[in-house]
């Protein structure tokens, strides 16, 4: 697995600009962006040119790591802030992305009602610049938070504990306690966990692997997913590539 560093902060805007600039390397990689369709495993170009054409495995990891470590480190704080009043927010409501149970406010809630789910964990390496990055930040219900913990991704197959929207804890067919998060959310945390994977050099295990890859084929990039990936450009100045083209996934055989 190839060792890469950890991504640098950009210089501090002028005071007149509200919102970060990507990088030049970013904003190059960022364009042209086909967009994925179609069914089961295939993927099917826009009609631009492929991006990372020719690359694959670590030769593919390292250019999306060059494409994406150098953004700006907005810090904690602020990226909670971002999350939600401005991101995640929508009407005045923020919507949990594992409950779908929706809060009205327009500030940083308490913690004990709705929490920022870091999709990649703390306490697996989701720390310095990487704790604050929004491609893999969401907010949570707390209770779900909780319930998640660091647990790895998985399909349950004997639930522990259940949500209406359809998330679940338990166990999977091997005896490993998993998390599942809901239909409409499992492809968007399979991108999250590859564009952390690539950015901060981070392996994902096997097993979690194999059940993210397929999530990344059912559940496909929507329009919202597309929509939140530009905001978060802005802020701090890089793109989810998975997001842009999911079938960058398919070409890694060992994240």
């Amino acid at each position: 697995m190839l060792v890469r560093s950890n991504a640098a902060a950009v210089r501090p805007l002028p005071a007149t600009q509200t919102t970060p600039a990507a990088p030049a390397e970013a904003r190059r990689a960022a364009s042209p962006t086909p967009r994925p369709v179609g069914g089961g495993d295939v993927f099917e170009p826009s009609g631009q040119p492929p991006r990372f054409e020719g690359l694959s495995d670590k030769a593919l990891i390292q250019a999306l790591h060059d494409a994406t470590a150098k953004h700006k480190d907005l810090g904690y704080n602020q990226a909670r802030k971002i999350i939600f009043t401005a991101l995640d927010n929508h009407e005045g409501k923020v919507k949990c992305v594992y409950t779908g149970r929706e809060l009205k406010t327009n500030k940083i809630p308490n913690s004990s009602d709705m929490n920022t789910e870091h999709t990649w964990p703390q306490s697996k390496g989701a720390t310095g610049a990487a704790k604050s990055d929004l491609h893999h930040l969401f907010p949570t219900d707390s209770k779900a938070n909780s319930q998640r913990s660091s647990y790895p991704f998985g399909e349950v197959q004997k639930v522990k504990w259940s949500s209406p929207s359809g998330a679940k804890l338990g166990t999977d067919a091997e005896g490993r306690t998993v998390f599942e998060p809901p239909p409409e959310h499992k492809g968007n945390v399979a991108r999250a966990l590859f564009y952390f994977s690539t950015t901060y050099g981070k392996q994902i295990p096997a097993a979690e692997e194999a059940v993210l890859k397929k999530w990344n084929v059912q559940d496909k990039v929507d329009a919202a997913e597309l929509t939140r990936n530009g905001a978060i450009e802005k802020y701090q100045g890089n793109r989810n590539p998975f997001v842009d083209d999911a079938s960058l996934a398919q070409r890694i055989s060992d994240f």
